[in-house]
This record gives structure tokens, sequence and C-alpha cells, in this order.
């Protein structure tokens, strides 16, 4: 339970750290950077990749990968909203990486 527990809190701040993040990101890239879709769909992919990663099914991120590339093929795309689609998943799966790797080092203390 105590496990648990302490991966919400790592979840969760990664997601305050992500909402921060993602809003600067948002400011420079996009004209109407006060949708809220783009972050809940941020929050859903990253839930999906921990739990890929807690689970141990590693062919779940080739399978995030293939759906991210197949719902961006479109032929009118700009090179802005491409370029805030690579940084935005990059920091997105860095930070889920990242706070899974200091939550499986936090447990091994």
């Amino acid at each position: 339970m105590e496990t648990e527990i302490r991966f919400i809190g790592f979840y969760l701040v990664s997601e305050v750290l992500a909402y921060f993040i993602f809003k600067l990101v948002r400011i420079k890239y996009l004209k109407n950077h006060d949708s809220k879709r783009p972050m809940w769909n941020g929050i859903i992919e990253r839930i999906f990749v921990y739990l890929c990663l807690i689970t141990g099914v590693y062919h779940g991120l080739t399978l995030f990968g293939a759906l991210k590339i197949g719902t961006r093929i479109k032929a009118d795309e700009n090179k802005i909203s491409n370029d805030y689609f690579l940084i935005g998943n990059l920091i997105s799966v860095g930070l889920v990486l990242l706070t899974f790797q200091l939550y499986t080092y936090w447990n091994t203390l």
C-alpha cells in the first residue's frame, strides 16, 4: 500500500510539472494556447505509458508510438504544429521516464 501511495505522489508531482511546462510550450507554438484538450490528451497518454512501464509491457510503448504517428498523418500539416507535436511528445515521455526512474530508485532505498 505504501508503494502505491508513493507512486501516486510521484505521478501527481510530475503532472503538475507537466502542466506548467506545457503551458509555456503552448504559448510558444500555438495561437490558441488556452485550449485544455491537449492537456487531457497528454494526461491520458502519460497514464498509458506509466502502465506499460509498471506492468513491464514494453511493447505497449511501440503501440503508443505507432498510434501517435498514425493519428498525425495529414496532408495539410504545417511545420509549427509538427514542431509542437514532436517537442510535446519528447517532453511528455521524458517526464514519464524520469518520474518512473525516480520512483524505482526511491523504492530501492
